[in-house]
């Protein structure tokens, strides 16, 4: 009797990676290739910073409990990664530890580069496309609240055609919003 039933029960448990997209498979796999090498060059620096992005990964897919991620996410992650690692530097200067400094720096620079691998927009790119977009509204609709901006743009495509995630793309427009 629960041999029929079996079947169903296995197949409704997809893990997150599974439901990602390729290029977001394509950055694991990339990570997985780089650790690799990293072990066989004995490189300790790289090898500990992509455990910790393999980490953070993980944690990640393990969080949004089977959610589709894709590279926006992973971009976040990225850029969650390398404020930690700004904010490490800042105070390794800050108590005198240069050498702790040198060491964050580094895996400043391999995560940088992890980041500007994925084929996704700048947050320099995603900010003048948000400035024009409220300029372009605010011809239209003046004294424009930071509520009626949200509600006049399309969610669901505009992340798509910026390269770019609503959270990073809603970011930004506050920040537009506050410096005025």
């Amino acid at each position: 009797m629960f041999r029929s039933v079996n079947h169903l029960i296995a197949r409704s448990r997809v893990p997150a990676r599974f439901a990602s997209n390729t290029a977001y498979t394509a950055a694991l796999a990339t990570l997985k290739k780089d650790l690799k090498q990293a072990m066989i060059s004995k490189d300790d620096v790289r090898k500990t910073t992509i455990r910790s992005v393999l980490s953070t990964i993980k944690n990640k897919e393990i969080d949004t409990k089977g959610q589709e991620l894709n590279e926006f996410s992973l971009a976040e992650i990225y850029s969650k990664l390398i404020n930690q690692r700004t904010d490490s530097i800042d105070e390794f200067l800050r108590n005198g530890r240069e050498d702790l400094a040198t060491r964050e720096r580094q895996e400043l620079a391999i995560i940088q580069n992890y980041l500007h691998e994925l084929p996704v927009a700048s947050k320099e790119e995603i900010d003048t496309k948000v400035a024009e977009l409220l300029k372009n509204l605010q011809e239209t609709t003046p004294n424009l609240q930071l509520k009626q901006v949200f509600g006049k743009i399309d969610w669901k495509k505009l992340p798509i055609e910026w390269k770019a995630s609503s959270n990073t793309i809603k970011s930004s427009i506050v920040n537009h919003f506050k410096q005025k």
